[in-house]
């Protein structure tokens, strides 16, 4: 691999904050792009991508999914021997409501 090119989060072992950074990269986002979506600033993310942040509470890191469109949790985390799909976008907010209608709802025909 020549020395300029990133390393490929998907195959090679990288740190946390490096995936962080290369998957921001690809959206192209600025760390200051990236913190406003997250209600940090740039030098927060700078620190999460430099590793002298630990990583963040599963929240935040599921947030930081949520804000670089990462369907697997494991692109994210480097952690390949669990894959959690992640629901992408907002639900709606009537959801809830007809998944309960729906739920009580018996379909056995009565006899």
């Amino acid at each position: 691999m020549p020395a300029k090119s990133t390393p490929d989060p998907y195959a090679d072992p990288v740190a946390f904050g490096q995936r962080v950074k290369i998957l921001r990269t690809r959206r192209g986002m600025t760390r200051d792009q990236f913190g406003g979506l997250m209600g940090k600033s740039a030098s927060w993310v700078r620190a999460i991508e430099e590793g002298r942040l630990k990583v963040p509470r599963l929240e935040v890191v599921l947030r930081m999914a949520e804000t670089l469109r990462v369907r697997d949790l494991s692109d994210l985390t480097g952690d390949q021997s669990v894959h959690i799909d992640l629901f992408t976008g907002p639900g709606h907010p009537r959801l809830a409501a007809v998944e309960a209608a729906v739920s009580v709802f018996s379909v056995a025909s009565p006899g």
